[in-house]
């Protein structure tokens, strides 16, 4: 009797990663792009997003994608901006090889995957991976609510798809063993709105003196890390800019009096 295939012996136990979505911003190399759309694809997440690729040529990114690639790769959206690419997502993890304070907490894929699944019961997930040569700006890891860093030696650098495939099988796994915990409640912003809220803050108070207009991002920092935490809903997201907006009138009522 020959091996039995890994597909069934999962069976009706396949989960469904289809909300979770790779993007790879400024990837250098097409082939990066291939092997990304098979590695996302082998291991069953929904989509792939490119934000301003270098060299986006077809043939050297269907040639590394292989047959199981190919379908993710024709479906594949092209973006100017990371914004542009979650525009549609309820969250974001970015990947980073460095640490540091501005770069926040980081987890490990393993630690990470219960909760990205937990997103993902709610919506749209991006997984962001930065170029080859010099990995994700810090302004871009603010504009996700988590940060995972792969755990390697001090040869750091992994191959683009090496990473995707890491991140993309702890998910996998995670999903299988039934770790994504359960939260009731309201669905959560949107990406797009929990950033909205961090700048209108980050404006409001700079303007009431809270934070010093001279890098303010630094201090802000506590503030947006208990935000991201706190899973807002759409209407708790809107409360609070409003409080943000009666903060900017106030400002303003108060430099017309001086």
């Amino acid at each position: 009797m020959g091996p039995v295939p890994v597909s069934a012996m999962l069976g009706s136990m396949q989960p469904d990663l289809t909300n979770l979505f790779i993007v790879l911003v400024r990837p250098r190399f097409p082939e990066n792009i291939g092997a990304a759309a098979r590695a996302a694809a082998n291991l069953g997440l929904g989509g792939l997003r490119v934000v301003d690729p270098e060299r986006p040529w077809p043939e050297a990114m269907q040639r590394l994608a292989g047959s199981q690639g190919r379908p993710l790769l024709e479906a594949m959206q092209v973006h100017g901006t990371l914004e542009q690419a979650l525009a549609d997502a309820v969250g974001a993890a970015a990947t980073t090889a460095r640490s540091g304070y501005q770069r926040g907490r980081l987890l490990f894929p393993r630690q990470a995957a219960p909760e990205l699944l937990t997103w993902a019961g709610q919506g749209r997930v991006g997984l962001v991976f930065g170029p080859e040569d010099r990995g994700l700006t810090t302004a871009e890891l603010d504009r996700c609510q988590m940060g995972v860093c792969i755990p390697t030696t001090e040869a750091s650098s992994l191959n683009l798809a090496q990473a995707v495939v890491v991140l993309a099988y702890e998910l996998r796994m995670a999903a299988l063993e039934g770790q994504a915990p359960r939260r009731p409640g309201p669905p959560p912003a949107s990406l797009q709105e929990i950033n909205g809220l961090k700048e209108h803050l980050l404006q409001a108070l700079v303007a009431i003196g809270t934070l010093p207009a001279d890098n303010p991002e630094h201090f802000f920092r506590p503030l947006k890390a208990g935000l991201e935490r706190a899973r807002l809903s759409s209407r708790e997201a809107r409360a609070l800019r409003g409080i943000a907006r009666q903060m900017l009138w106030l400002a303003g009522r108060l430099q017309e009096r001086e």
